[in-house]
Order: C-alpha cells, then sequence, then structure tokens
C-alpha cells in the first residue's frame, strides 16, 4: 500500500468521515419531503461524496455479496433509458429519465458506502426524514391557526374546510395529498420506534404526543389510503408482539374481522358523517360507502392501461407513458380524461410504460426488499415495505421526484444495510 492509499485508508476510518457522512445522510433523508432543489442537491452531493469510500471490490462482487436489489434498481434504470427511444415523445421520455436518474445514482452510492454503513446512519437517515416530515406538518398548522384568527373563523373549519388540498397546500411545500400521507404513515413507525429520553415517563409522553399530533395531521390530509396503512401497520405490529404460532394465526384472523364490524357499525349510524361533508375524511366516506359512490376515476384509469398495454405487451409504449394512448380510451367527460390521470397504480404504470419486461423487474425488486425485510425483523423497514407496495395499488409513486426519492433512497438505504451476503451487516 503506498502513502496516498495509506492517508485514504486513515480518513474514511477516521471519526470525522465518519460524522461528515451521518451529516449528508440526515440531510439527504430531511430534503426528501421538500423535495425538488433542495432534495437534488442533498442526493448530488451525497453522491459525489461517497466516491471517498469507493472500493474496486464492492462492483467486482456485486451479486455474491447481497447487491442483487442494486443491480436490480441498475437495470431498471436501463429498461426506462432503452424505453425513451420509442416513447411517443422521445423529449418528454428524455426528461422523465432525467427525474428517474436517482435509480442509477442512489445504488451506486450506497454500493460506495456499503463497508461503512451502519445502524446510527440509518437511524439518522430515518430521524432525518421523519423531522422533515414534521417541520412540513407544523408548517401547515401554524399557517392554518394565523387564518383562522385574522379570519375569525369557527374550529369547525379545521375539520371542514382545511382537510385534503386546503390542508397540504398550507404547507412549506405543497404536496400531493396521498403522497403526504403516505410519508406520514412512515413517520409514525419512525416515532413510534424511537426512543425519545432515558425516563420512561418523558419518553412516553413525548412519543405519544408526536403521535397523535401526526393522527391529526392524517385527517387533515383525509387519505382513505393512509387510513388503511395505519390498520395494516397496527396488525402488523400485533403479529410481531406475538411469540406463539397459535396465536398468530388467531390475531391474524380476529383483528380484521373487529376492524370490518367497527366499520360496519360506523355505516349504520350515519348521522355523525353526515355532519363532516365535503373533501373530509369522514365526508369522503360518506360519498364512497354510505352513497355507494365509490371511485369515480381509478377504474376509468386502469381500464385505459389494460386497453392501450395491449398493443405493447413485453416492451410498453415507452418511458414517456403515452398519455395520448390513454386519453384515447377514456370518456371525454370522466374525471380521467379531464384531468389526464396517469395510471393511479404504480404497478400498471410500470406494465404500461417497460410492459412485462419491466413490471418483472420491478416486481423482483419488491420480492429482493420483502425477503431482507422480512429476515432483519427490522419493524422500521418491513413497515416501509408493507407501506409502499399496498399504497402502489391507488398511486403511481414513481412519477413523482417526492415519491421516487422515498422509495429510492429508503430501500436502498436499507437494503445496503442489511447485506445479508456479509454475516457481519446482518442483524440478529
Amino acid at each position: 500500500m503506498d502513502l496516498k492509499e495509506g492517508m485514504k485508508v486513515t480518513f474514511t476510518q477516521s471519526n470525522s468521515a465518519n460524522k461528515f457522512l451521518e451529516i449528508i445522510l440526515f440531510f439527504s433523508a430531511l430534503s426528501i419531503p421538500f423535495s425538488y432543489a433542495f432534495n437534488s442537491i442533498a442526493i448530488g452531493a451525497l453522491f459525489l461524496c461517497s466516491f471517498i469510500w469507493f472500493e474496486k471490490s464492492n462492483y467486482t462482487s456485486l451479486l455474491k455479496n447481497g447487491f442483487q436489489v442494486h443491480v436490480l434498481f441498475l437495470i431498471y434504470f436501463l429498461i426506462q433509458f432503452f424505453g425513451v427511444f420509442y416513447s411517443d415523445d422521445v423529449n418528454l421520455g428524455f426528461n422523465y429519465l432525467i427525474q428517474n436518474i436517482v435509480f442509477l445514482l442512489v445504488p451506486i452510492t450506497f454500493i460506495n458506502l456499503s463497508k461503512v454503513l451502519n445502524y446510527k446512519k440509518v437511524k439518522l437517515g430515518i430521524y432525518g426524514f421523519a423531522l422533515g416530515v414534521l417541520v412540513i406538518i407544523t408548517s401547515i398548522y401554524i399557517n392554518i391557526f394565523v387564518k383562522m384568527v385574522s379570519q375569525q373563523l369557527d374550529f369547525k373549519e379545521l375539520l371542514v374546510h382545511f382537510v385534503r388540498e386546503n390542508f397540504v397546500q398550507e404547507g412549506l411545500v405543497h404536496i400531493h395529498p396521498p403522497y403526504f400521507g403516505l410519508m406520514v404513515v412512515f413517520a409514525l413507525v419512525v416515532v413510534l420506534k424511537t426512543t425519545f429520553h432515558k425516563n420512561i415517563l418523558l419518553n412516553g409522553v413525548l412519543k405519544y404526543f408526536i403521535s397523535a399530533y401526526l393522527i391529526a395531521a392524517l385527517y387533515g390530509i383525509s387519505s382513505f389510503m393512509s387510513i388503511i396503512l395505519v390498520v395494516l401497520l397496527f396488525l402488523l405490529y400485533i403479529f410481531f408482539l406475538v411469540v406463539s404460532k397459535r396465536w398468530k394465526v388467531v390475531v391474524s384472523i380476529i383483528l380484521p374481522i373487529l376492524l370490518l364490524l367497527i366499520i360496519a357499525g360506523s355505516f349504520i349510524n350515519t348521522s355523525l358523517v353526515n355532519k363532516f361533508p365535503g373533501e373530509s375524511l369522514l365526508g369522503r366516506i360518506e360519498w364512497s360507502f354510505i352513497k355507494g359512490k365509490g371511485d369515480t376515476s381509478r377504474p376509468e384509469n386502469w381500464r385505459s392501461v389494460l386497453v392501450v398495454v395491449k398493443d405493447n405487451p413485453f416492451i410498453g409504449v415507452g418511458t414517456y407513458g403515452g398519455l395520448n394512448y390513454l386519453q384515447e380510451q377514456r370518456s371525454k367527460t370522466s374525471e380521467s380524461f379531464i384531468n389526464e390521470h396517469n395510471a393511479h397504480n404504480q404497478y400498471l404504470e410500470t406494465l404500461l410504460r417497460h410492459g412485462i419486461i419491466g413490471l418483472i423487474v420491478f416486481l423482483l425488486m419488491i420480492y429482493c426488499l420483502s425477503v431482507k425485510a422480512l429476515k432483519s425483523r427490522d419493524i422500521i423497514f418491513c413497515s416501509f415495505i408493507l407501506v409502499f407496495t399496498v399504497s402502489s395499488i391507488t398511486e403511481s409513486y414513481l412519477m413523482r421526484q417526492i415519491g421516487l426519492t422515498f422509495f429510492v433512497f429508503f430501500a436502498l438505504l436499507y437494503g445496503t444495510f442489511y447485506n445479508f451476503g456479509d454475516p457481519k451487516k446482518a442483524l440478529e
């Protein structure tokens, strides 16, 4: 080893280098809810700095040392790259590819960092993200409070008017409600698994106060999927708590039945729901279930995708996504046509753009991540996979930078740390 290499090894193993990496990981995760320039700069800086820890051996043994997930992300980027050339609009396809460059940069970043990534750095990443979510929620409530005082609004406006879009638009950044709901649910898991203070009483007060704060925000966001995710995560948490396999089966059966009975009871007592009209969560329950209107746009979105993809089943219509083709299959009076909706389903969105080939690669990514999550028994990692895979049924989360970065960053942060090809990285 020459002097230059020796100096590099000394620096990369030093406390100052570790502190530097911890800070940049924290701010990269903090930037995710804010998206746009802050997020792009943070991810770019993390990518460049990761080469401080570059080792050729990390790349020559990608498939041997548990990096299959990283390879799948890189393959998915290549599929998007080639999809540009047969897109309906090559320029728009290229612009979309640039947005999706995190599928290239983030895998390389975490391959470089694989030997220095420890649980403290992982925790700082999730703490940074949760802090970002809390900052945005706080900015929303501050702006709402100022409006209510200045305009002398009744308290009920907080429950009826400041919901859905009227809620999220009051934040430092305007995040589409389903996306923000997804992030608030994940932040809720992080908070519940965090120790805020050594004093048990104080820790409990802080933990459950912040949790209640996040749950209140979920009402403001008024996303059906967010509530479904909270229930599913509760079931998952109970499942992990129960040691006996027999009781796991009993819990898995009884809890969903109780949930269905509670929901059925709320539908029978419609007087409560009728007091919350409009875009609020209870108002949307009344519209969808009690009045039987259901979801008026997603079935149309999904149907149009399945019709279009029949002509290009293996490679799809290209990276641009073929909105023109979708519009041709929709009623001109439908919400889907008027608002030019995407698939509103990440699995169908992938099938539309990249065909069966792209969908197989995407599902393999989810499968590999799920296996690692279950092996790790890390509730936050498992919750992340559950939150993303379930919510992707009703939203095309990889269509926007905020959802895209959220998925890629945490999938590879955890996917790198829980590298079961390297026994030293696996946590029991």
